[in-house]
């Protein structure tokens, strides 16, 4: 079998609008993309938008992300992201390679995968990470499991080519579905038992769309904790620095893609500081909500504040926006606190996420920086 001649598009963003050539390659970019998500889920739930991608394209002051769409013989075969953090230091690269389902089998998965190791190191990155969506192995087939020991994901072709190309399976997110009207019943119930247990010390605070003002500090730090706080098991991660202002550009990016945001927090009455997180993002109508970051501050544990957060939010959901009928969320299956919280309120499993790494050895004749050396 000849090796795939792959033409690699990269989307850009013009210096003052997208006209119709850069909007149609986001079009076909985003068609790609949901014919991999459509194909592996049934339904449209995981799509993403035009407006989606454009936002991002328009964002990007926070992280140097390239992104293509691959083609062969006029045909667009997959779409293929490489992104790292702006912040100084950074090291970790996100990588994604999908292609579409009826050009599979030909190696062209294993030519972008490659390809994108050479972006990444063009980024700086030393370690790749990627986040890859998998079957749950089937009662009594043998699955792989990370070194963690929690959860497994099937050996699946996905499994077998990252594997082979080096990158090592070390965490593995459960992913949960929500029946809102079935959950709505107990909401109520539940958010009084987790305010009986955080007592007069805390309360809880909701709201749509930005955070207000006085907020966007409290977030910040909370947000910066996401990157140290949440379980990562065996994966490298890279600090970031957050703070109003990047906040504040968040938000704008993901209100600017047409999507909502629902947001909820605990706060230390004494102190005054937002203490614990959760948010919803609600994408195009008819689509599910997506429960995004649930953190609770470390020294703050123990008063069931991921339970009052996430059912201030549903109720905010419930109230706000009826029509949403299911809530997906992803949590590390190492998480027993988070997923107590969420099997209480009747998340059920319907799929695996297994997060795949692969630290980069330095290039042959390269000094400590990666310069190569005269």
């Amino acid at each position: 079998m000849s090796a795939p001649r792959l033409e690699w598009l990269e989307l850009e963003t013009p210096d003052d609008d997208f006209d119709e050539p850069r909007l149609s390659l986001v079009a076909r970019y985003v068609a790609a993309a949901n014919r991999v998500t459509q194909h592996h889920w049934g339904d449209d739930a995981f799509d993403t938008t035009v407006d989606e991608i454009v936002a991002s394209l328009r964002h990007p002051d926070d992280e140097i992300a390239r992104r293509f769409l691959v083609t062969e013989g006029g045909r667009d075969v997959g779409r293929a992201i490489a992104a790292i953090n702006r912040e100084e230091g950074s090291r970790v690269a996100y990588v994604s390679a999908w292609v579409v389902p009826d050009e599979r089998g030909r190696g062209i998965g294993r030519a972008m995968a490659e390809r994108l190791e050479a972006v990444g190191r063009e980024l700086g990155a030393t370690t790749l990470q990627g986040w890859v969506d998998h079957r749950v192995p089937a009662e009594g087939e043998a699955g792989l499991r990370p070194a963690s020991g929690h959860g497994a994901i099937a050996v699946d072709a996905p499994t077998r080519l990252a594997t082979s190309l080096g990158y090592a399976l070390e965490q593995v997110d459960r992913i949960s579905e929500l029946d809102v009207e079935a959950a709505r019943a107990d909401l109520e119930r539940h958010r009084a038992d987790a305010l009986a247990h955080a007592g007069d010390v805390y309360e809880a605070r909701s709201w749509q769309g930005a955070t207000p003002p006085e907020l966007q500090d409290a977030m910040a730090a909370l947000r910066a904790r996401m990157a140290t706080d949440a379980p990562s098991a065996g994966l490298d991660v890279d600090d970031e620095q957050w703070d109003a202002a990047r906040v504040q550009r968040l938000e704008e990016e993901v209100t600017g893609s047409g999507r909502t945001l629902l947001q909820a927090v605990a706060i230390h009455r004494d102190s005054g500081e937002a203490v614990a997180f959760t948010v919803l993002v609600l994408p195009d109508a008819g689509r599910p909500a997506f429960q995004e970051d649930t953190l609770v501050r470390a020294d703050h544990r123990g008063h069931r504040l991921g339970m009052l957060v996430k059912t201030e939010n549903l109720l905010q959901l419930g109230r706000l926006h009826p029509d949403r009928t299911r809530v997906i969320t992803w949590n590390a299956s190492e998480n027993r606190p988070m997923l107590a919280v969420n099997e209480a309120l009747g998340f059920v499993a319907v799929g695996a996420e297994g997060a795949w790494q692969k630290r980069l050895a330095p290039v042959q004749g390269a000094g400590a920086d990666g310069a190569a050396e005269a």
